[in-house]
Formats: structure tokens, sequence, C-alpha cells
């Protein structure tokens, strides 16, 4: 039997900027066939096993050598096993990546440093879900490497690297298309560690050797940092300059290298710089989409990854891999003008087949109309202080004492004010996007059986919608569609609400409505015997989740004596579905003449941008 992993390999050097590793080695090993082992270790998280092999223990670890490959320029690695040379059967394996020399992450200089001796990294050890193909069996595995893991690696290897983000200081919108210097700040002559230009997203990642910064004015020969004041310190002191088609534009003080965030940094250092002149920028800033939801912030561009539509970057890990549903607070910065005169705002969407779509290409776009807007206070001016602060509140889709913003078609005007007093304060919010509104559907689970997929074919299972969304602004009286004012990647949204849900199982026979997943569950003893039948040996628990965005789901069991110890939940469509049976592993003989409880539980990885849904569930319960 042939098997096949692939995936795609990134590291999380910064919050919002993860990178592919590239032209590395990637290995797959076997562990040992103990079965209570095996699932230890694919129950723990990455970082409990990941693990250093130095050469001796490589060559002793060979016979356990399943495959090797290597990651291509995007990450991309296809691991080839063969079952019957190998004598693997499709159980656990490690992964690791193998280093017997210094790939190319984009220091150029490939030289290995002092000392080096091959290494590699076990960066986890899974249980791959295997799916059956006509060239045999393939799993799909993406694994992003800690941060703390992959700077250890560039130390082995003498990489550094400098990864940032750089935006306009007043809208704080990402800027392309400059050139990033970064410079190390010596006593004797400042060394040019490397530079990079910024992408679409204004990031950047400048990688280097120690050698680019321990030059002396006897180098090659001689090779050493020259910190001010002289210190046995190991690390550059990082400052910035600035260029546009090859001009300088700008450039940090000097000063800035000796600041404790910058001063003798090690093999990765994350960096937020801003201009406040930027030249490629031609519209006005003040008025701009820059965020989703107001509790976890997520930027429209650089905390959505273009291979999903899902969220990324976050430092709470939580917050990643989620797709939007419900209503969405559009964030940004507004002005009372543009130009010198009122300004007035709107959002339109198009909606895309994927997620790495070029917004770029997208021709055809729809304006979000005010019903599909919810009750959004944009603006607020204090209008007394004491002996009571009192205020007015500017809102669109006003209620109450609040005051209505008005609309110019689709078009949202912004308040004006100039007779004196306090000022307007724009609170940030922009609209609340009723995303039920733009695409929201209903399935009907009426016919689902416990235990069997929800759909009858895997291609017909429930998918997220993606959409991209945009800003635009213009002078009121104004014509035409205006100016650019921030926009989105393709985000993954999931309005689907599943009706008819089974609940309940033969105990309690029910259904839920307006979910957006299933959850459900029934007792093959309750089936056989009648709903309310006593079980004495076994208990086998038939179960289905679904949601496109499906976390974990699990079991649990109450009453005396009652463990929460079930067979694994198996998954033949990651990430969208779960179905089968579980058998109960603990010792039914151990249970009291009792009720007891069943519960199975889903996640959903769904959020509206301030909090994730709630996990869905469905019980049962029977007598001992």
């Amino acid at each position: 039997m042939k098997y096949n992993v692939n995936g795609r390999l990134h590291a999380a050097i910064c919050d919002e900027n993860k990178r592919v590793i590239a032209n590395t080695k990637v290995r797959a090993y076997s562990i040992e066939q103990d079965v209570n082992a095996a699932t230890a270790y694919t129950a723990a998280q990455s970082k409990e096993v990941a693990q250093v092999f130095e050469e001796k223990q490589i060559k002793v670890r060979k016979k356990q050598l399943l495959a090797e490959t290597k990651t291509n320029a995007k990450g991309e690695y296809k691991l080839e096993i063969d079952g019957k040379k190998t004598d693997y059967n499709g159980g656990a394996i490690e992964i690791v990546l193998y280093y017997d020399s210094v790939p190319d992450y984009g220091q150029k200089n490939t030289e290995p440093p002092k000392g080096f001796k091959p290494f590699e990294i076990r960066i986890d050890i899974i249980q791959p879900k295997w799916r059956e193909t006509e060239n045999g069996l393939v799993a799909v595995w993406n694994y992003t490497l800690l941060k703390r893991i992959w700077c250890y690696i560039l130390q082995r290897l003498d990489i550094w690297v400098i990864c940032g983000t750089l935006l306009n200081c007043k809208s704080q919108a990402p800027l392309n298309g400059i050139e990033v210097t970064a410079m190390d700040d010596d006593i004797i002559t400042d060394d040019r560690l490397g530079s990079a230009v910024t992408d679409a997203n204004g990031q950047f990642c400048i990688y280097y050797r120690s050698i680019d910064f321990k030059k002396t004015f006897l180098s090659p020969w001689i090779n050493v940092e020259t910190t001010p004041p002289f210190s046995f310190d190991n690390g550059p002191d990082v400052y910035f300059t600035f260029s546009l088609g090859g001009e300088l534009i700008d450039s940090e003080p000097v000063s800035e290298a000796q600041k404790p965030s910058r001063k003798n940094v090690g093999h990765c250092l994350c960096v937020t710089l801003c201009l406040d002149d930027a030249p490629q920028v031609t519209q006005d800033p003040p008025a701009a989409f820059y965020q989703i939801g107001y509790a976890r912030k997520y930027h429209p561009v650089l905390n959505i990854d273009p291979a999903t539509g899902r969220t990324t970057g976050k430092a709470t890990t939580s917050w990643n891999e989620q797709a939007f549903y419900s209503t969405l607070d559009l964030r940004g910065s507004l002005s009372e003008e543009l130009n010198g005169n009122p300004v007035e705002y709107k959002f339109q969407y198009a909606i895309v087949s994927s997620p790495d779509t070029d917004v770029s290409t997208i021709s055809s776009w729809t304006d979000v109309t005010k019903d599909e807007i919810a009750n959004t206070v944009i603006a607020s001016r204090i209008t007394q202080l004491f002996p009571v602060v009192e205020a007015d509140y500017y809102a669109i889709k006003a209620t109450g004492a609040e005051i209505d913003v008005p609309f110019n078609g689709n078009w949202i005007q912004v308040p004006q004010y100039s007779g004196g007093g306090f000022d307007l304060f724009f609170n940030g919010s922009l609209i609340k996007l009723v995303s039920s509104n733009l695409v929201s559907k209903s399935v009907n689970m009426s016919g689902l059986t416990q235990g069997e997929s929800s759909v009858a074919n895997p291609s017909l299972l429930e998918k997220n919608t993606y959409i991209v969304l945009r800003m635009r602004k213009r002078e009121v009286g104004s014509n035409g569609n205006g100016i650019a004012a921030g926009f989105s990647r393709p985000l993954a949204i999931f309005n689907t609400e599943y009706l008819n849900v089974p609940q309940g199982g033969s105990w309690l026979p029910g259904d839920s409505d307006n979910e957006r997943g299933i959850a459900s569950l029934d007792l093959q003893e309750l089936i056989d015997g009648g709903g309310c039948s006593n079980i004495a040996n076994s208990i086998s628990v038939n179960y289905t989740a679904t949601n496109p965005n499906l976390g974990n789901v699990w079991l649990t069991m109450t009453g005396p004596n009652a463990v929460n110890s079930f067979e694994a939940i198996d998954f033949p469509s990651p990430g969208e579905e779960a179905y089968g049976t579980s058998n109960y592993t603990g010792e039914i003989t151990d249970l009291k003449n009792c009720a007891y409880e069943i519960k199975f539980h889903a996640e959903l990885n769904l959020t509206d941008g301030e909090n994730q849904h709630h996990n869905i569930s469905d019980r049962v319960i029977f007598c001992r």
C-alpha cells in the first residue's frame, strides 16, 4: 500500500507575519507501535513533543525512517511512504525537519557556520487522516512552526531575520513598494544587514548572517561585533532607513538602535514601523477601513489567510483559523472633510469562488445597502460636562434619542459640526454589517441518521462563502464611485442554519433549529432495545458533527463512577465532518445501577470579530 502525506509548512515569525518554510528537507519516521504510547503522542500538543536530534541520534534512528522529501519555494511538500518496503500500516508518524546543510531562506549566503553538524527537529507526531484514492491512501497535514522553535533552528544555522509591517502613521494603512533597509549601529562603521521591499500588506522580512554585522576594518580576516560602547553582546543594534525608486526618502534616528527593544537583538526580531509621509498613497488617509471587530481587532488583510479566508496571525491562538458569521463591526477612521468638503462613504462587496482570488482582478462590486447594516453609532459629541456628562450620539439606523445619520443612496454622509464647544468624536465603527443579509441559507436535516454522514456525497457538504469587502469615499455632491479607502482579502463567511437536526437520540427524540452546525448522537443499545431500556454490557455512541469550520469534537459521560473514556472520534472529512461510532472504553462493571448522561460536543470555529461561536451539543440519558 502506498501512503502519501501532502501539505504546506509555515513558520510563525511574528503575530502578523507567517512565512513558508522553503527548500527544507522533511522526514517521516515510524514511532513505537504500542497503542497507548501512540495515542498519548498524537494527543499531546506539538510543543510537548518537539525534540532536537543530533548527528549520532540520527544515525541510530535510521531504521525508523519512512520517507524524505524537500519543500518547494511555496513550502509545499509530499511524503511518499511505501508501506510494503517500510512495514508501515497507516499508524502515527513522526514529522521532522532535517538539516544537513544551510538552506537559503533569503539570506543568500549558505555557508555552514563553524562547527556545524547535521541535526533534525521533531515538529509533531500525527495520526494522518487517510482517504482512499486511485494512487493509494492520501492525507493532508499543514503546519505552522512555533516562533521559539523556528528561532532555535535559525540560531543553529546562523541565520538572523527581521520581519515587520510598514504602515502609514495616520491611517494605519499598509505601505506597498517601500524598500526597508536594516542597519547595525557600530562604533567603527554602521553595517548594512540587508533590505526588502514591502508587499501589498506592508510586510517585509530581511534575512542575514552574523558576518553581516561583525565586519571590521580587518574583515574578512577578523570579524567581531563592535557595539557602542564596547561590550560582549553578540547581536546587532538595529535601526531602519526607507527608500523608493532607489532614493532615500526617510530614516530613523540612529538612537533608535540603542532602545532596549532594538539593542543586541536575537535571531528573530519583529517590528511595526510607520512613515508620516507615504509617497505611494495618493488618497487622503483619514477615512479608511482597517479592522474587523472591536475585541479581536482582525486586520482585513494582515489577519486573513489567503489560502483559507480564515483568520490568522493573532497571538491568542484560539483567535486564529476562524471563519466569520453574523454581524461584523467594520472599523477604521473617519474625518468630517475630504479636500476641504464634507465627506461620504460606502461599503461594497463581491462574492468570489476562492480565498486566493486576486482582489485587483474583481470587476463587479455590489453596494452594501442600509438594509444590510445594523444600528451603528459612528460618532458622538459631548454637549454638557456638569453637573452630569451629556452627549449626542450619531448613528446609522438610529434608535431612541440617537441622531440619525443620513444616506445619499447607499453613501453614508459623515456627521458635520461647526457650532463651537466640543468637537465630534469618531469611535471607530464604520458600519455593522449584517453578513447574513449578504449570504445565508437553511438546510433541512430531518432525515439524518446518527453515525452516518449528513450528506450522500462529501461534495455536497456545506461550504464557506468568500466575500471581499472594500470601502469607498468621496466629497458630498460629487459623482462617481469615489476613491479607495481600504479593502479586505476574501473572507470566509458561514451563515448557513441547519434545521430539524435530530436531538436526544432514542431516549427523548426531538430536533433543533437554527444552529450553524450539526451535533447529534444516539446509543446503539437504545436503538436496539428501545429508548427507555437499561444498558448492561456495552455503550456504543453513534455521532455526527458537521460544519465547514469544525473544530474539536468530543464525548463526555457523567454519573457514578463514569469516566470520559471513549474510542477516538473519526474525521472522514477533516475540518468539515466527523461521524461514526465510538465505544465506551471504561469498565462497564464499575458503573452503578443509576442514571447516566452522555453528551456530544462540537466546536465551531466561527467568530463575529468579538467572540467565538458557542459550542453545540446533544445528549442522551440512560439507566444502567
